[in-house]
């Protein structure tokens, strides 16, 4: 029996390997990028993962949330193989991404230890977890850039900003420290908590730092925007939920939920507001992921396990919605050869590619959190939570839709539109990639009508991240 995370980092370091010396074989490497972590998440799923395994001098494992966290990251990955094998591949995405999907397992494996005020007690809670997801962050560079000459601006911004919130957490971490040696001081305990808070923040494209999420949805590959809004930025929102869990001064104080929750507020209604005065379907999926996260904050701000669990299922779900967007707009640049995801660009793209179309607009629809799709489950589950007493934050996630889902109408409009050429034909998709269309909208409508699919996982990540 396995119990320690050693199979889950070797897995996708081994697929990392492989791919790179099967460049030739698009089909063999896409396989074994998706069958591996495939694999992997089966172990976690399977597997206590808690024995701990010694790297480097420091000491990893897996708690039940973080296993669970690890598996839903791994199947996400590859299903974004699967994507980037059937639209455009590259040779170098496979290896990159893998080495970055490495890198996030061994954050979440470096978690940190529960800090107990003991004087004199070493202290390093989590160095290891913040140096190793700052490497993920860096290697997801190459896929954004996606071989495009020159250097976009939305990466240039993801990396300025993911290595500006490095330091504040190296700081907290020594503030902490001192805390340990000196428990009476309290404006020490507050110095860290504002430290990390800052951190996942800049990490999490919470207003205003936001810049980067529109920038690589637009500028970079669509699947690769979606290996760093559905992957990366999930193992943000898990290592936030580590260090609350584990780090006293940070769970033991309300007001910084307080904080996390008039974050959310503010990033929600920004989010909605500014992707419905889009004209770009990249910046507009980047500005619906920019309001799930508000919508998640708002959630997990209210401070109970309730809220913790819808908090969850917003981020669970985004991936469906996420996905079919930039699975749709990989299709119409590669196979529909249009240059960009402008409105215009895709006028009447529903007549030359409708698959494509379809799950374009299917997928905006998820992000907004409308029915029937899965979008709709952690959206609702979030109003609930703040419905029956605070009105304020109740139509501000109402905003926040309204605004998603009006943007993803206004691209309909151009979508849908009659085109001019009397022998326009449609463009060929071949049979395996509408397949794979298919599949990923029949899970959307699933998990859709059947949300109780995904709540054992939520009730026991709410269970070892509330313990």
């Amino acid at each position: 029996m396995i119990n320690s995370v050693m199979p889950l980092i070797a897995l996708p370091l081994l697929a990392a390997v492989l791919t790179s010396g099967l460049r030739r074989s698009a089909t063999l490497s896409a396989m074994i990028a998706a069958g591996l972590p495939l694999a992997g998440a089966a172990l976690a799923l399977t597997n206590d993962l808690s024995n701990p395994f010694t790297l480097l001098g420091r000491e990893l494992l897996l708690t039940t949330g973080d296993r669970f966290a690890v598996a839903y990251l791994f199947i996400c990955a590859a299903a974004t193989f699967m994507g980037v094998w059937r639209t455009s591949p590259n040779w170098t995405y496979y290896p990159v991404a893998l080495l970055s999907l490495t890198a996030v397992v061994m954050t979440l494996g470096a978690r940190p230890v529960e800090v107990a005020v003991v004087v004199g007690r070493p202290f390093d809670p989590f160095h290891y977890s913040v140096i190793f997801l700052t490497v993920a962050c860096m290697l997801a560079i190459f896929p954004l850039q996606g071989g495009q000459p020159g250097v976009a601006r939305g990466t240039v911004r993801f990396m300025a900003l993911m290595v500006i919130a490095l330091p504040a957490f190296l700081a907290a971490s020594w503030v902490l420290d001192q805390f340990t040696q000196s428990p009476d001081a309290v404006n020490l305990a507050q110095t860290a908590s504002v430290l990390i808070l800052f951190g996942f923040a800049v990490w999490l494209g919470v207003v205003p730092f936001h810049a980067w999420l529109p920038g690589i949805a637009s500028e970079a590959p669509p699947l690769s925007s979606a290996f760093v809004l559905g992957i990366i930025n999930v193992a943000v929102w898990f290592l936030l939920l580590d260090m609350f869990h584990e780090i006293k001064v940070l769970h033991d104080n309300p007001a910084l939920l307080d904080v996390l929750r008039i974050a959310g507020i503010l990033t929600a209604v920004a989010g909605g507001l500014l992707a419905l005065a889009q004209r770009d379907f990249g910046r507009l999926m980047g500005y619906a992921v920019l309001s799930d996260i508000g919508v998640a904050l708002v959630a997990f701000g209210t401070g109970t396990a309730a809220g913790l669990s819808a908090a969850l299922v917003v981020v669970f779900v985004r991936t469906f919605g996420l996905g079919l967007m930039s699975m749709g707009l990989a299709v119409a640049r590669d196979r529909a050869r249009r240059p960009d995801d402008s409105f215009e660009s895709l006028t009447s793209l529903a007549w030359r590619s409708p698959w494509a179309a379809m799950v374009i607009i299917i997928g905006g629809f998820s992000l907004a959190g409308l029915p029937p799709f899965a979008g709709f489950t952690g959206r609702w589950a979030a109003l609930q939570q703040v419905a029956y007493n605070d009105l304020t934050t109740s139509l501000a996630l109402l905003i926040s839709t309204i605004g998603v889902a009006t943007g993803t109408l206004r691209g309909l409009q151009y979508i849908f539109q009659r085109p001019q050429a009397t022998d326009a034909r449609p463009d060929h998709i071949p049979p395996l990639t509408i397949m794979l269309l298919v599949s990923a909208l029949v899970l959307t409508l699933i998990i859709g009508l059947f949300p109780d699919l995904i709540a054992p996982a939520i009730r026991q990540m709410v269970a070892a991240y509330m313990g």
